[in-house]
């Protein structure tokens, strides 16, 4: 419930931030990436469509999206993100141990990074 709830709100603080801060929508210039967040076993998941001036977020699964974020349940996917604001190796963690597998093109994961800066409100 808790990662379901998480994923929701980072919907609509992305969504606020495509519509309300110009560095924001500057990234999402020349973009139509689908960025989808889920569990192994897909019970918990959404998807954020990243286009020029927009982000829609839609909870469920994506026919076709551009990257994707496995986590190996919506528990340990709430404990990673909540510790990843402490522990910025928590990822790569999560990754070599096999818990977080990412599907598709891993450059739509690094852009997203460079946009926690705005998410967090340090921009």
């Amino acid at each position: 419930m808790k990662f379901r709830l998480i994923l929701l709100v980072l919907g609509w603080r992305l969504a606020w931030l495509a519509r309300r801060h110009p560095g924001f929508r500057q990234q999402l210039e020349h973009r139509d990436v689908v960025m989808q967040w889920r569990t192994f076993d897909g019970r918990a998941a959404r998807w954020y469509h990243f286009r020029p001036g927009h982000v829609n977020s839609k909870h469920g699964l994506h026919p076709n999206p551009s990257v994707t974020l496995n986590f190996k349940d919506a528990d340990y996917a709430f404990r990673t993100l909540k510790a990843s604001g402490k522990n910025q190796m928590a990822f790569m963690e999560g990754m070599q141990a096999g818990h977080i597998k990412v599907e598709g093109d891993p450059g739509h994961l690094m852009w997203f990074m460079t946009l926690m800066k705005f998410i967090a409100g340090k921009a």
